[in-house]
């Protein structure tokens, strides 16, 4: 043999005993697939066979009386040789293999099949295959699920593998850690249950999810026999587990043709189940075992799996292991790496450790260890979280876990644990503190903003809490002058440095292009004043402040600058970083916001003054204007009269008609003057709100239009009324305002009028309105069958003076409706109207629902 191929055979050998799998006892998950094999190829005998030196020794067969047999007799250096799937239809077709002693000899094999039983690592173990005595051969479908379970097989050595790996680990603490015996013992124990239990039920289904294939052990578990499986389909046979783990796992297994794993508790029999379910072309085969025993003690040992399950499976945390008797300790080789070092690079000296721990915390971690090897903590672990020093002089935040183990007289003799990196959590949460502070001071300055607009305040919350925010020894405003001096507003600084609170400060480095500079939104970030590239004049101006470092961010008031907010550090040179240059930024606008928004109030406030004096005014010269002209029109009035009782059918007719308009026009002038001083008494001669029954105020609006009611044969009904606080007066003329008009618009028709009332929630029952009241005010209409107008109008009526029809057709003065807007204003109220031409209207105007007891 040549070298290498003998190098290559040591290798493969040493790795099939490994395993321990030879000359083992039978098991029953080997047997079912080696039963399965040969159930699905349809052929007599069927082995898994793994090759040792010289024998092949076979784990599970089927139609076969011997246990093994020589190396150099078969088949199986076929599948070793090609590493492949070999099928060989009739060995008598092949003079090759004719003259083979197990063709000339029992078990006179005719047709053969086999797949290489291939490890993750790529040594090939042995073969699963299958045997006839006569010539055959399979479909396609048949060799695809030879091969599927074969990785069933390797499936199944892996578990193995890998339980030997755990039993060996779990050995060695054995021996090294007599105080945990039981608590090892248990776990050896779990492991080999676990590795026992594994092959207690097995099924197969098919792409029907229909059973092929169900085990004894299944049955028992199941309680259910195979005639009630075979040839049936899952769900109709276990309709329960639909839309449970099962129906989802199993589905997932094929859907994705990955093997899962799963734990559920299965209602009929009142038990955990451990599920492997496997994925072939042809189906799914399905492992599972009752671990309800298991899943009672798994609470109790849940923390000590997790430990020693983090370094089984070689996930990405530090592991240390802490000999307290030579005070070594064994640092992981990912331990090194998370920190930057190599694996030479630090010893299993204890000071290895306790010197990289951060000077700050040192102390209170050397006492975390001392509470727990005292037992003082409220849990048997030993959890902290610190900082922990890199190769490159950078700290790391560290969360360290571990649990110590004490012997039989109490003492501790060792520690086991873990590192886990939490600098990103860390940075997270660090950022998230930030930010939570700095949406703080944003909303309680956009608070002040919307509450008060006091700027002072304002100003004075932003420096004193941006200073604390920072950290910076001062934090200032400074308010720009046109000559490019100014003047420190507020200032928040922390004691030891110079106050400039108040100062006028002139830089004579600040000339007219820094100016604007800032006004283009440039931001200033001066590390350290000392080695910054700046004019000499500027660096003396700082120094006078003992500034060594400063950020300054400009102030805009609608695009032009209004001054700097300014943070220095005096004690040290700084370096800012983008959250502090954000902040100040933001800040900034919001001061602008703030001080153009109190421009516009300020503006806004001046203007309203203005009206209200200019309102003012109007009404004084109405009601001036009008009773200064009342004297006097009567007395034009009165001889108009008089001329027009002696001279009537006197004179010829165009004088009679002169004197007709005269009289006339001086009535309409007397009706107008009449109503301009009721408009303009609304606020002047006003009376105090009282409560008044708002039946009683209708009543008496109808009474004084009993007149024209009759002569018009007009209806006039209404909703019970309530009760509000109002002016009595005001409020009879608004009803009786509002019915006039909708009398007096009726054109050759009876008039309908209706008053109605609504508030929120009062009438569930009542009239299905356009416009819905608040919760606190009363909603009134008055509604009529009048001629109507087009909505384009609706404001304009309100409007005095203002009418729509002709004089002559409809008499008025244009004001009654603006009376009645100038009275519901009066009380906080809003009347406003929706119509349509011929479809009458409907007025509507609300009143506050005031507290009458109160009032």
């Amino acid at each position: 043999m040549k070298a290498g191929h003998i190098d290559t055979e040591v290798a493969r050998l040493e790795a099939l005993r490994q395993y321990q799998i030879l000359d083992t006892e039978p098991e029953e998950a080997y047997d079912n697939l080696a039963q399965l094999a040969a159930f699905i190829c349809g052929t007599p005998i069927s082995l898994i066979n793994f090759i040792d030196e010289n024998r092949q020794w076979f784990k599970a067969k089927v139609g076969l009386d011997v246990s093994e047999m020589p190396r150099s007799v078969g088949f199986s250096y076929l599948c070793q040789k090609q590493r492949k799937v070999v099928v060989v239809l009739d060995t008598l077709a092949d003079e090759k293999l004719a003259n083979n002693p197990v063709v000339i000899g029992y078990p006179y094999v005719r047709f053969y099949a086999g797949v290489p039983l291939i490890t993750p690592r790529g040594d090939m173990l042995g073969t699963l295959c299958v045997i006839d005595q006569v010539p055959r051969q399979l479909s396609q479908k048949q060799v695809e699920a030879l091969v599927a379970l074969s990785r069933l097989v390797i499936d199944q050595l892996e578990l193995r593998y890998h339980v030997a790996e755990v039993s060996q680990i779990t050995e060695k603490l054995l021996v090294q850690e007599q105080a945990t015996h039981a608590q090892s013992e248990a776990a050896r124990t779990r492991m080999t249950n676990l590795l026992e239990s594994i092959t207690d039920g097995f099924f197969a289904l098919d792409k029907q999810w229909q059973f092929t294939y169900i085990n004894g052990q299944a049955e028992r578990l199941l309680q259910k026999t195979q005639y009630e499986f075979l040839g049936k389909n899952i769900w109709e046979v276990f309709p329960e587990i639909i839309g449970t783990t099962f129906d989802r796992e199993y589905h997932r297994a094929i859907l994705e043709q990955v093997s899962v794993e799963f734990e559920e508790f299965y209602p009929p029999q009142k038990c955990w189940l451990q599920v492997h379910a496997y994925p072939a072309k042809d189906g799914l085969s399905v492992y599972f075992q009752d671990i309800t025993e298991r899943r009672k003690t798994a609470e109790a040992l849940r923390e000590s799996e997790e430990r020693w399950q983090l370094a089984l499976d070689g996930n990405n945390d530090g592991i240390w292991d802490w000999n307290l008797k030579t005070n070594e300790v064994f640092f992981s080789t990912r331990w090194k790496e998370m920190l930057g070092y190599k694996d030479h690079d630090v010893s299993n000296a204890w000071d290895e450790w306790r010197k990289r721990i951060h000077p700050d915390e040192r102390d209170s971690v050397l006492q975390a260890f001392q509470d727990h090897f005292a037992k003082k903590t409220p849990t048997p672990f030993y959890v902290y979280e610190y900082r922990v020093q890199c190769q490159d002089g950078s700290y790391k935040w560290i969360l360290d876990r571990g649990q110590a183990h004490w012997n039989a007289s109490g003492d501790v003799v060792r520690m086991v644990g873990s590192y886990t990196d939490i600098t990103d959590r860390k940075q997270i949460e660090e950022e998230l503190k930030r930010q939570n502070l700095r949406s703080q001071l944003f909303a309680e300055i956009t608070l002040k903003i919307r509450e008060s607009l006091q700027i002072d305040e304002i100003l004075q919350t932003t420096v004193t809490e941006v200073q604390k925010l920072l950290k910076a020894d001062r934090v200032f405003i400074f308010q720009l002058w046109p000559d490019g001096s100014g003047t420190v507003v507020q200032e928040a600084v922390l004691p030891g440095w110079p106050v400039i609170l108040g100062k006028n400060l002139l830089d004579t480095c600040f000339k007219e292009e820094y100016q604007e500079k800032y006004r283009q939104g440039r931001i200033s970030a001066i590390e350290d004043i000392e080695a910054a590239h700046i004019q000499p004049c500027h660096r003396e101006f700082l120094q006078q402040f003992a500034v060594k470092a400063n950020l300054v961010v400009p102030i805009l008031v609608r695009q032009d600058i209004w001054g700097l907010l300014v943070a220095h550090q005096c004690a040290a040179p700084r370096q800012w970083n983008n959250f502090e240059t954000e902040l100040l930024q933001q800040l900034a606008n919001q001061i602008g916001i703030a001080l153009s928004q109190a421009q516009l109030l300020q503006q806004e406030t001046h203007q309203s003054q203005e009206l209200t004096r200019s309102n003012a005014d109007l009404e004084q010269f109405a009601y001036v204007a009008s009773h200064d002209l009342q004297e006097p029109l009567r007395m034009v009035t009165s001889y108009l009269q008089l001329l027009e009782q002696r001279y009537k059918n006197k004179l010829d007719a165009n004088a009679d008609q002169f004197i007709t308009y005269a009289v006339d026009g001086a009535r309409r002038m007397q009706t107008l003057i009449n109503d301009l001083l009721n408009y303009s008494r609304v606020s002047r001669r006003g009376q105090p709100f009282i409560p008044v029954d708002c039946n009683v105020v209708l009543e008496r609006a109808i009474a004084n239009l009993q007149l024209a009611i009759t002569d018009t044969k007009a209806v006039v009904t209404h909703d019970p009324l309530p009760k509000v606080m109002a002016d009595a007066t005001q409020l009879t003329q608004v009803f009786q305002n509002l019915i006039a008009n909708a009398i007096k618009f009726c054109q050759n028709q009876q008039p309908q009028i209706h008053i109605g009332v609504e508030k929120r929630d009062a009438n569930p029952d009542g009239e299905d309105l356009n416009s819905i009241p608040s919760a606190d005010e009363w909603l009134f209409w008055v509604r009529d069958n009048a001629i109507g107008f087009e909505s384009q109008y609706a404001e304009r009526i309100f409007i005095i003076f203002q009418r729509l029809q002709a004089r002559d057709k409809y008499p008025g003065t244009g004001i009654g409706l603006a009376i009645c807007k100038k009275i519901i204003e009066r009380h906080s109220g809003r009347i406003w109207v929706e119509s349509k031409p011929g479809q009458g209207s409907t007025f509507y105007f609300t009143i506050p629902d005031r507290d009458i007891k109160q009032s």
